[in-house]
C-alpha cells in the first residue's frame, strides 16, 4: 500500500493540498466588499474575456460584459476576479487569508493535518528564487485560486461553512464525546469527555464580521450558481435550495490537461441557501470540470440528506380491485 500510486493511506481531506480554482472566489467576494474594493451599489467590473498584464493575456472562460458581484459569482467570471484582485492588491488578499484562517491549520481532532500554502511575496521568493519579485500577474493568479493558492479540502469546507452562517468559523471535529469508563471511585475510572479544541486558546467559533447586506449579495451569487442558470445548474433540487460554487483547478498549462495532468474538480456548497443546515464539498483529483464531476457527487449526498431529514410522501395505495369470476 505504501507504493500504491493512488496513495490510499493519505487522508486527502486534511493532508493533501490543491489549487482551489474558482471556489476561491467566495472568500474573495466577501473580502472585496469588506475592504471597500467594491461596494454593494458599485460592484460592476469588466470581464473583457480575460486581462492583459504586460505581454501575457490571462483568459476568462467566457465573455460576461460588465457583471455585478452576484452575476460574477453565479457565472464564475474569471475576468471580474482578476480585476477585483488587482483592486484589493496582494495585501488585501493576504488580509483575506488571515481573516479566514487559511494560513492556519483548522485544528480538527485528527493527526497530521497539513498547513496550506497561501499567496505572498515571501512564498514566491521561496518557490521561485530566480524571479522573486511580486508582480501584478502574480496578484491575478492569486485572485482565482491558482499558482500560490494551495489548500486542503477541510480548510475550504471550514471557510465556506463559516460564510454560510454569517461569519462564524467553527473548528471542525469528528469526536463528539468519550463515554465514561469503569465505575466512579475506582482507580481505572475515566469520566465523560466531550470534544475540546487542540488549542484551547483559539476562539471557537472565530467571528468574521460580515454585514448582513454584504452577506446577502454573496449568498445570492452562490444561490444563483445552482438555481439561476449558473455553472452548477445541473444539480438544482426542487424544494431544497443549494448555494454553491464550482471550481476547476488547473494542474498544468492549457492543452496538457490529460491523465494525471487533468484539472481537479471542486464543488463547495451548503444548504438550504438562506437557512443553512449542512455544508458539503467535493474534490475529485484529475477529473475535469467541477460542474461535471464534483457537483453531481455533492448532489448525491444532498439527496440522501434530504430523504433522511424531510418527511416523505406515502406511496399511493394499490386500489386496483380484483375481478372475481
Amino acid at each position: 500500500m505504501l507504493n500504491d500510486p493512488q496513495k490510499p493511506l493519505i487522508n486527502r481531506a486534511i493532508q493533501s493540498r490543491y489549487p482551489p480554482g474558482s471556489t476561491w472566489k467566495v472568500p474573495m467576494a466577501v473580502a472585496g466588499l469588506q475592504q471597500g474594493a467594491i461596494s454593494i451599489d458599485k460592484s460592476n467590473l469588466v470581464c473583457g474575456g480575460g486581462i492583459q498584464i504586460g505581454n501575457k493575456f490571462t483568459r476568462c472562460m467566457g465573455h460576461h460584459g460588465t457583471p455585478d458581484l452576484r452575476t460574477a459569482i453565479t457565472k464564475s467570471c474569471d475576468g471580474y476576479f482578476y480585476r477585483l484582485g488587482l483592486k484589493m492588491t496582494i495585501k488585501g488578499i493576504m488580509d483575506m487569508v488571515e481573516e479566514f484562517d487559511l494560513n492556519k491549520k483548522t485544528g480538527i481532532d485528527l493527526p497530521h493535518e497539513t498547513l496550506n500554502l497561501t499567496p505572498s511575496p515571501e512564498l514566491k521568493a521561496q518557490v521561485n528564487p530566480r524571479d522573486s519579485e511580486w508582480r501584478d500577474i502574480d496578484t491575478v493568479y492569486s485572485s482565482f485560486g491558482q499558482v500560490y493558492d494551495i489548500i486542503t479540502p477541510i480548510s475550504s469546507l471550514r471557510e465556506v461553512a463559516g460564510i454560510a452562517v454569517g461569519g462564524k468559523l467553527y473548528i471542525p471535529h469528528l469526536l463528539k464525546e468519550l463515554k465514561p469508563i469503569g465505575q466512579q471511585g475506582n482507580p481505572d475510572y475515566r469520566p465523560l469527555r466531550s470534544f475540546q479544541s487542540l488549542d484551547p486558546q483559539r476562539p471557537n467559533p472565530k467571528i468574521v464580521p460580515i454585514p448582513e447586506d454584504q452577506h446577502k449579495v454573496v449568498v445570492d451569487g452562490m444561490w444563483g450558481v445552482v438555481n439561476n442558470g449558473g455553472t452548477g445548474a445541473g444539480i438544482k433540487m426542487a424544494g431544497f435550495d443549494i448555494a454553491g460554487k464550482t471550481g476547476t483547478a488547473q494542474v498544468v498549462g492549457l492543452g496538457k490537461d490529460v491523465g494525471k495532468n487533468k484539472d481537479h474538480s471542486w464543488f463547495v456548497s451548503y444548504a438550504p441557501a438562506y437557512k443553512p443546515e449542512i455544508s458539503i464539498i467535493a474534490l475529485i483529483e484529475n477529473a475535469g470540470f467541477g460542474n461535471q464531476h464534483a457537483a453531481p457527487a455533492v448532489r448525491a449526498i444532498y439527496d440522501v440528506y434530504y430523504a433522511k431529514t424531510r418527511p416523505q410522501p406515502e406511496a399511493p395505495k394499490n386500489n386496483i380491485a380484483l375481478r372475481i369470476r
